[in-house]
């Protein structure tokens, strides 16, 4: 039998998940339309999923049609997506990225002797809302979305680590595990408290946990953002580049 390449590692691992927790999953003719009744306002579990290319004209076209009933419009890529496409999202105001997803070597990583913390889901939503703002701006009001995130992270045995400093939550790191392969699927870091290695020490201590929950540890950064040099430091190593597409809300106005 053929070895089974990284890649091919991914794929097994990332795919059925979603497919398990959306009640749709419908082919179409570039991938497929994935749809969440229980979670409409969790917008990665309602969105489109490329398998090859499209022009950004079609695939907004194609979005608005599948997504008509959603506030929002999510589309990400599992092949790379040529950057002239990805330059003519943003200019049509969606926020577009492409990404990398890496696989942990297995080595050690450092200690840090700052004290870090498991803790409950809801602990730190406060740190929550205020990274989706910061990426997100005031859209909308955040209550809904963090409580059908959360549902989907508990089907995945999430764990939370925090850092607390006199007190004060100044950041934490989520660790959640499916399909024999654990991802830390968020790090953040108060903005006031960035550069003093708190991001490093929690995305290590991410990596011990998901190590012990699973086999194989993966992670997702931006493909030209600083936080996949700190990865790569820490035993990561890219494996596939992804990509994905946000039109977020518009804002009501009262």
């Amino acid at each position: 039998m053929a070895d089974v390449t990284v890649e091919e590692d991914f794929r097994r691992w990332y795919v059925p998940w979603k497919e398990r927790v959306c009640e749709v999953a419908r082919p179409f003719s570039h991938g497929t339309v994935l749809r969440s009744r229980r979670h409409p306002d969790f917008w990665e579990y309602n969105c489109l999923r490329l398998d090859r290319p499209m022009e950004a004209g079609e695939l907004i076209a194609v979005a608005d049609r599948e997504l008509a009933d959603c506030a929002h419009r999510l589309v990400e890529w599992m092949i790379p997506m040529p950057d002239g496409v990805v330059r003519e999202l943003r200019g049509q105001g969606w926020m577009a990225n492409p990404l990398i997803y890496m696989r942990h070597d297995g080595r050690a990583v450092p200690e840090d002797r700052r004290e870090l913390f498991e803790v409950d889901y809801d602990a730190v939503l406060e740190l929550r809302d205020i990274w989706h703002r910061e990426d997100f701006g005031d859209h909308t009001e955040t209550e809904t979305f963090q409580a059908q995130a959360r549902e989907v992270a508990e089907l995945a045995g999430v764990r939370v680590i925090a850092a607390i400093d006199d007190g004060c939550l100044t950041g934490f790191a989520q660790v959640e595990t499916h399909d024999g392969g654990s991802e830390v699927t968020q790090v953040f870091v108060r903005r006031e408290c960035r550069g003093a290695g708190i991001g490093g020490a929690l995305t290590a201590q991410a990596i011990r946990v998901a190590s012990d929950a699973a086999p194989q540890v993966w992670i997702c950064a931006e493909r030209d953002n600083r936080p996949r040099r700190l990865y790569q430091r820490l035993g990561f190593r890219s494996v596939v580049e992804t990509g994905i597409a946000i039109l977020v809300p518009k804002r009501s106005i009262p």
